[in-house]
């Protein structure tokens, strides 16, 4: 039996670091509507939590194995809430693992990645250091080093970018600053680590906004996705080569984690792939939508 949750809080959950952290009332009232969202891909015997219940009942007793706990994704805030719904410590992870994972899900750790591949990105400390990336590469898109859904996103051309650059700063530490590219396609390849081996599931197409905000994912199958992608780039067998780099680069990257990642791509106006936008080490509509086609 597994213990769906669906929390899309979490990464605004890990930016602040707190077990207290409460999320924006528009974000509780969409936790409220759609808890049921796991549904999707959990068995029948398997347990959707709706976020107010008790769950003690689920781990008392009866001799069987507990349920594995299986989140949108880990934070400080969610392990406090299912304490307090009755779920033992001892079966929820560790402080040192959240300290990693909210590491990990920074864009801070995905900008050395993206520069071993050939991609103009820095993380800035400063107003200063993030200005001479503006005047070095003309056209930037300015990142916050932890959102969700493309959220934390601000162009350069915003007349607000500095002000913005300058809240993030004081309530994040950094910016991240990349070069803007032209876009033809959003598309996302989904991965499920275990045992330190990166196991490819699928292609995932969506849409964006003009702002870079996910909108939806695009209905049609692993062919007419792969044929799709394929059919833009002006090498095809680069949708090969980059799933197979990361198979190898994912589990070096976090050898001690298990579970869904998902690594945002882009088909660029010239044909050319760009092969990190950024990584999720959490569960994306992207993966639901995989895992619905199978």
């Amino acid at each position: 039996m597994k213990l769906y949750i669906f929390n899309p809080e979490n990464d605004m959950a890990l930016a602040s670091g707190s077990p207290g952290y409460t999320p924006p009332a528009n974000i509780r009232e969409y936790r409220r509507a759609h808890w049921r969202l796991p549904r999707l891909w959990a068995t029948e015997d398997d347990v959707v939590w709706d976020g107010e219940s008790s769950l003690k009942a689920l781990f008392e007793g009866g001799g069987g194995a507990p349920p594995e706990i299986c989140p949108w994704g880990w934070s400080p805030a969610l392990v406090h809430e299912l304490e307090v719904a009755g779920v033992p410590s001892e079966l929820l992870p560790s402080k040192e693992f959240l300290r990693r994972l909210r590491t990990l899900s920074s864009r801070e750790s995905t900008v050395p990645l993206q520069r071993a591949l050939g991609i103009d990105a820095r993380v800035c400390k400063t107003m200063a250091d993030v200005e001479h990336c503006v005047t070095q590469w003309e056209k930037v898109v300015l990142k916050s080093p932890w959102s969700s859904s493309g959220k934390g996103l601000m162009m350069q051309d915003n007349p607000n970018w500095r002000n913005w650059v300058v809240r993030i700063l004081r309530l994040q530490g950094s910016v991240i600053v990349e070069r803007l590219m032209e876009k033809k396609q959003d598309f996302a390849m989904e991965f499920w680590l275990t045992g330190a081996e990166a196991r490819y599931m699928g292609l995932n197409v969506f849409v964006t906004d003009a702002h870079g905000h996910f909108l939806e994912n695009k209905e049609a199958s692993q062919e007419a996705n792969i044929a799709l992608i394929t059919k833009m780039l002006s090498h095809e067998e680069q949708l090969t080569t980059i799933r197979q780099w990361y198979e190898t680069k994912l589990p070096e990257l976090a050898p001690w984690y298990e579970g869904p990642v998902g690594v945002d791509m882009m088909v660029l106006a010239n044909g050319e792939l760009h092969p990190c936008i950024e990584i999720n080490w959490r569960m994306t509509m992207g993966m639901v939508e995989v895992i619905r086609q199978r």
